[in-house]
């Protein structure tokens, strides 16, 4: 049996970074369940409904995949990645600026700070420095 040795912090990050990937993705499938409610709310029709929705989904997946293969590479120790996340949360939360604030917007800006919060704590910078050292 292998013993792990990564930090909790490390072990927080992972999940919160995950838990943001699945959380956008159930949000951007639930919009699709609620897409009768967008046209009302929006008064646009059928067809504009529709693309906003594949936009959003598209730029989801996009979020989705960008946080599921840099969290691999960040538990891999790969500090670049520890980068490469933030940016990506950074283009995140402009994203979600940009397309405007909901209930569930709130819960992923939230679950991004926490996770660029632990991320980039002096434990997990020190975890990821132990592999140049060697």
């Amino acid at each position: 049996m292998k013993h792990d040795d990564t930090p909790l912090s490390v072990r927080i990050a992972v999940g919160l970074w995950l838990a943001t990937a699945v959380f956008v993705l159930f949000t951007t499938a639930g919009l699709w369940f609620q897409r009768g409610e967008v046209q009302r709310l929006t008064d646009w029709t059928s067809g504009q409904v529709t693309s906003f929705l594949g936009t959003l989904t598209a730029v989801a997946v996009i979020f989705v995949a960008a946080y599921a293969w840099l969290t691999r590479l960040f538990l891999k120790r790969r500090n670049w990645a520890r980068i490469a996340l933030s940016l990506v949360a950074i283009v995140h939360m402009i994203w979600i600026l940009f397309v405007g604030i909901s209930a569930s917007s709130l819960v992923t800006l939230l679950l991004i700070c926490a996770a660029i919060v632990f991320t980039w704590q002096a434990r997990t910078a020190q975890w990821l420095a132990e592999v140049r050292e060697q």
